[in-house]
């Protein structure tokens, strides 16, 4: 099976949940859910169930997810937006049948038990990125590289993009955003350690579309140029990035840019 993204998927488990990208969820391979009564809060809910699988939060902190500053009859939504989630992901539950996935106890603790029937892209997305570390600490550079483009095809879809808003996913978010930017350097790494110029360049790129004010990512630009023989676009790559710092940061060139300026000038 190869979860990547945009290949042809085959289900590993009876659930499938992608988080990364439109939010969507599968059951036996098939889209799962319909209009429901309190559906909007239901899908938050089961977010926040599946990125904290078998952890116990009380009824007032999942409603702090779900309504954050919101006052009233919290308790009674809760359990209205419980009962419809039950009902989305397990149709065929007889009334009063307790539902495998959504757990509590007398004392209001609530969590989420996959019991073994989930897969997610989140932690796909886990494995993945272990699976990169440990392949670059081996040495084993293909399967390392492999690893890092999988991972950077789920974070290239951005994680829960219609929850931008949302606090209560943003510490995901954030830990997602140092994800990417982890794996886009390694990956950087990796190209130039094994002499992918054409592959480098192109990561050095991405990593300065989302962070113009990388010195690796520039530094890296520029020494592909000269390796590449193209002493102008080593040149503009490198004056572009020093008034960038001047200009927008107010910060002087690094020894290490001044002795690349100087590699580049001895190169003219």
């Amino acid at each position: 099976m190869d979860g990547s993204p945009g290949a042809e998927w085959t289900p590993v488990c009876e659930y499938e949940a992608w988080l990364f990208g439109p939010f969507r969820v599968h059951r036996a391979g098939a889209p799962l859910g319909g209009s429901r009564r309190g559906r909007a809060s239901a899908r938050t809910l089961l977010k926040w169930f599946l990125l904290n699988p078998g952890q116990e939060f009380r009824d007032s902190e999942l409603a702090d997810v779900l309504w954050p500053g919101c006052q009233g009859n919290r308790a009674n939504r809760l359990h209205v937006t419980q009962h419809s989630l039950r009902r989305i992901l397990e149709p065929e539950l007889a009334t009063r049948q307790p539902s495998r996935f959504i757990r509590s106890d007398p004392n209001g603790h609530y969590w989420f038990d996959p019991s073994g029937c989930w897969w997610t892209d989140a932690e796909e997305v886990a494995q993945l990125s272990r699976a990169a570390c440990a392949a670059r600490k081996e040495g084993d550079t293909p399967t390392a590289i492999a690893s890092y483009e999988r991972l950077l095809a789920y974070y290239d879809q951005s994680f829960l993009p219609e929850e931008v808003y949302h606090d209560a996913f943003a510490p995901f978010r954030a830990a997602h955003e140092r994800g990417h930017e982890e794996a886009l350097l390694q990956l950087l790494r990796l190209h130039r350690r094994a002499g992918h110029l054409y592959e480098a360049l192109t990561c050095a790129m991405r990593m300065l579309d989302r962070d113009p004010y990388s010195e690796e990512a520039a530094t890296a630009v520029v020494e592909i140029h000269l390796q590449q023989g193209s002493l102008t676009g080593a040149v503009v790559q490198l004056e572009q990035f020093v008034c960038l710092l001047r200009e927008d940061l107010g910060v002087p060139p690094s020894a290490e840019l001044r002795a690349l300026w100087e590699r580049v000038r001895r190169a003219r």
